[in-house]
């Protein structure tokens, strides 16, 4: 172990060989020994986790009582005391350290009382991306240790609390945040912030998720961070880091899917290749469902140090043909992605003088194809999505700091072309028209502070964002608008911690919700050009408690939601859309964990959320209630997981929905060293085959029948 590196848990740790030193040395030495000492008073130091992430707000005593809390780097100063010294830490999700201080710069590694808290260890991980207020409710999903197959993003946040599936199925079905879905959710993929013109919302699941390391989810208002569109929360993935090679295929029986995966890395380089083929699946009653498809994707990193800077690279591709689209129109009226292409570039710098800087650029293209009634309607969405942010953090004391940053995202050459070609036999002529060609600009400057009162830690946020939006044939939209937060932290005894918010979110309207009209899927749609943003409030109340076996968080909140931009059809098959409503989404969620042994544990949740406008009606996006139980053992080469969730009934429909049955979903899976370099998985979803919808979508599709797989994986 380096020196001066300590990994600490309840009880002090002092080296037997400073006793006998000590007891060694003569006379002559303890004085020069002490000179050295008064010339260099003082003790300082930084505390991470074993992993080296650093631990921010941990609490650090001296014998008289003094304190101090580390900052987002982990460290800590007694400028008057000298060494040695002992001193206590303290930090709610790690063992207490009682730990003696022979010099300066000292580095102390805190062991967590459960794993998972290592990955939740700060409010502010390096680099700005990963940034979350501490009092915010958030989850962190670790995609590459779930061996239960996932087949889109959607797959895996679903299993955290407040999350659910939204819209329709298939390979692009999206997702909402505690009653709030579509364009009002954000979706990032390290930091670079994804959109699209499909009216649904966006699907990140042209990324395999196996190519997938972690996903954090941010529950509640998020604005003042991330811009436009965080209203119900933030979504946001990280590329798996490769540091072997990897090769993995596997196979999965309803749909006869089937991926291959090669992945390799070292200290400065990640790559990843990953394809993936499904063809139509079966729902539990044999019902075919048109959601087939084939996807390639890849990720390549590298990340280097010059001096106090660290530099990242970032590129990530992927392509997708003939993916289906689910729903109950199929097959009298057909809908399919003939291609999906995507390529993100992403550049960033980060100093450890506290500041940093991103840069990317996002083309991409969708083509959508609908089939019906003699007529073929193909639509090409392009657009170049780009993006920069600044960022930096000043602190002037231990316990004042504040965070501040400026930021942009571009979309240039938005152009959506429509072709309406009538079938073979058909007649009628050709029409081409193209309803989007325009551009949008949004420009936002942040600033955060945060204070610590003995452990209590108070956060005060705002942004002030600038859009602008233009469109051949109509005036340039300008708007602007500010968002805020309030959120406080404070730490009680015996591991318990207090976490409230008040925050606000909001969403410019789309270009195509302004000035989009043509065909889709679901019918004959005009924009409204003058749409105004959407707005949110939001406040929330948890309770934590971070222990060695059990971890559990609850909490309350309620979110209004003003000018909601619904699509409303005004004719048979014709739709718009307006600012609706106003509303309240109210609700309660539970997220734990217990770990029974070393290789047992075991997780649960779930919640329960209920949506209602100004006029008393059901709103639209509300999931039903569910609660869920899972458990993972692991044991020399045997490694078992599974997991129930019960989904409740909804019988309260909102504008655009059925209502849905109550269902239960089982999913379990189980693997096996073959050796130190080669393992098997056998795992199965909807285990108990049931016949159930993913949402209360009035167009969505029964969801796919039981569905068992193998999968063997090989590294070295």
């Amino acid at each position: 172990m380096p020196a001066g590196v300590k990994v600490c848990g309840r009880q002090a740790w002092v080296p037997e060989f400073m006793h006998t030193f000590k007891a060694a040395s003569t006379g002559a030495f303890l004085l020069l020994l002490s000179l050295a000492s008064s010339a260099s008073a003082g003790v300082s130091g930084r505390v991470t986790s074993v992993e080296g992430i650093a631990i921010e707000n941990a609490r650090v005593t001296a014998p008289g009582g003094e304190t101090r809390f580390t900052d987002f780097h982990g460290a800590f100063s007694f400028a008057e005391l000298e060494p040695p010294v002992v001193l206590t830490i303290v930090h709610n999700r790690f063992l207490e350290a009682v730990v003696e201080f022979d010099g300066s710069e000292e580095q102390v590694r805190l062991e967590a009382k459960q794993e998972l808290f290592e990955e939740i260890a700060v409010s502010a991980a390096p680099g700005e991306t990963l940034y979350a207020p501490s009092s915010s409710s958030t989850s962190v999903i670790d995609v590459a240790d779930s061996a239960i197959p996932v087949s889109t993003l959607t797959d895996v946040v679903a299993s955290a609390p407040g999350v659910a599936e939204n819209g329709q199925g298939g390979i692009f079905q999206t997702y909402s945040i505690r009653g709030v879905a579509r364009q009002r959710v954000l979706t990032l993929l390290s930091g670079m912030r994804l959109v699209g013109e499909r009216r649904a919302g966006v699907s990140a699941s042209f990324v395999d998720p196996r190519l997938m390391g972690k996903v954090d989810v941010l529950r509640g208002p998020s604005s003042t961070y991330y811009g436009s569109g965080a209203l119900g929360g933030v979504i946001q993935m990280f590329p798996r880091t490769f540091t072997d090679t990897t090769l993995e295929f596997g196979y999965e029986g309803n749909g006869d899917q089937n991926h291959q995966v090669f992945g390799w890395g070292d200290e400065k380089w990640s790559l990843g290749v990953a394809h993936r083929q499904s063809g139509k699946g079966e729902s539990a009653s044999g019902l075919e469902l048109n959601d087939e498809f084939d996807q390639t994707s890849a990720t390549l990193a590298r990340n280097w140090t010059s001096g106090n800077l660290d530099y990242s690279l970032l590129a990530i591709g992927s392509r997708g043909t003939d993916i289906g689209k689910s729903n109950t129109d199929y097959p009298n009226r057909v809908t399919i992605y003939p291609e999906e292409s995507h390529l993100l570039l992403r550049f960033s710098i980060e100093s450890d003088s506290d500041w940093g800087l991103d840069f990317w650029v996002h083309p991409n293209d969708l083509e959508t194809r609908v089939l019906r009634e003699g007529v073929r309607i193909t639509t090409n969405n392009d657009a170049t999505d780009m993006g920069f942010k600044w960022h930096a953090r000043r602190r002037w004391n231990e316990t004042t700091s504040l965070r501040y940053g400026a930021d942009y995202f571009g979309r240039q050459n938005v152009e959506t072309r429509e072709t309406i070609q009538p079938q073979a036999g058909s007649g009628g002529p050709t029409v081409e028209q193209m309803p989007i060609d325009g551009s949008e600009q949004e420009v936002g400057l942040y600033a955060a502070f945060e204070r610590n009162w003995g452990g209590t830690v108070l956060l005060l946020g705002g942004r002030y964002a600038a859009q602008r939006q233009d469109n051949v044939g109509f005036d340039a939209r300008d708007e602007t608008a500010l968002s805020g937060f309030a959120g406080v932290v404070v730490p009680l005894n015996s591991g318990f911690e207090l976490a409230a918010n008040l925050g606000t979110g909001l969403r410019f309207p789309s270009l195509s919700e302004r000035f989009f009209t043509g065909i889709t899927p679901r019918g004959f749609v005009s924009g409204e050009p003058d749409l105004e943003p959407e707005r949110s409030r939001s406040i929330d109340l948890a309770l934590r408690y971070y222990g060695t076996r059990l971890f559990l968080a609850a909490g309350a909140f309620k979110t209004e939601v003003e000018d909601y931009i619904e699509r409303v059809e005004v004719l048979e098959d014709q739709l718009t859309f307006v600012n609706l409503t106003a509303g309240d989404v109210t609700g309660l969620e539970l997220d734990g964990g217990y770990r029974l042994s070393d290789a047992w544990n075991l997780g649960f949740g779930g919640h329960t959320l209920e949506g209602r406008s100004e006029d008393d009606l059901a709103l639209a996006d509300v999931p039903a209630d569910r609660v869920f139980v899972s458990s993972t053992w692991r044991r020399a080469r045997w490694g078992l997981e599974g997991r129930w969730e019960h989904r409740f009934d909804k019988n309260d429909p909102g504008s655009g929905e059925n209502a849905v049955s109550a269902a239960d979903l089982v999913s379990a899976s189980a693997s096996y060293d073959l050796s130190g370099e080669l393992s098997v998985t056998v795992a199965g979803r909807n285990l108990l085959d049931e016949e159930y919808f993913s949402s209360a979508d009035d167009k969505v599709q029964m969801a796919r029948g039981r569905s068992v797989g193998v999968t063997l994986n090989w590294r070295k």
